[in-house]
């Protein structure tokens, strides 16, 4: 009768482990992350918006600062990518600490200080949506 070849217990652990690990990667990349979920509006003291084009610049304080903040912190991203073409919304955060930090949005893609990521088109839209409205609600003309 043969017998089958037995592998150590700490080989087995170790497989195991690894194809969990490979499993966790896997729904990692499905699921996307929230690259900004740590925004929060508390410690913003105003926000910077650049459209472009037109090139308008805006301020936005106060409750249109959270609306944006919300937005951006439950935005999906899926990993890296290029950098697109087409109108930008531009946000430059100035932190009540003094801290500067830069946004860009355009479609599905989202940029955090020089590193861009691929975002869930319908977040892309909502920040656009929202940008829309704060220049309407200042009076400020995109076309």
């Amino acid at each position: 009768m043969e017998q089958k070849p037995k592998f150590p217990k700490a080989l087995k652990r170790l497989l195991t482990l690894l194809i969990a690990l490979l499993c966790l990667f896997g729904v990692k990349a499905l699921l996307g992350t929230r690259t900004m979920m740590y925004l929060y509006a508390r410690d913003i003291d105003h926000i910077e918006v650049n459209i472009t084009p037109p090139g308008v610049t805006m301020t936005a304080a106060g409750e249109d600062t959270a609306a944006v903040v919300s937005l951006l912190s439950k935005a999906v991203t899926h990993g890296r990518q290029e950098p697109v073409t087409g109108q930008a919304i531009g946000l430059t955060i100035y932190y009540l600490d003094e801290r500067v930090q830069q946004v860009n949005v355009c479609g599905d893609y989202l940029e955090v200080d020089g590193k861009g990521y691929k975002m869930r088109l319908s977040d892309g839209e909502a920040i656009e949506a929202w940008a829309r409205a704060l220049a309407e609600k200042q009076g400020v003309a995109l076309e």
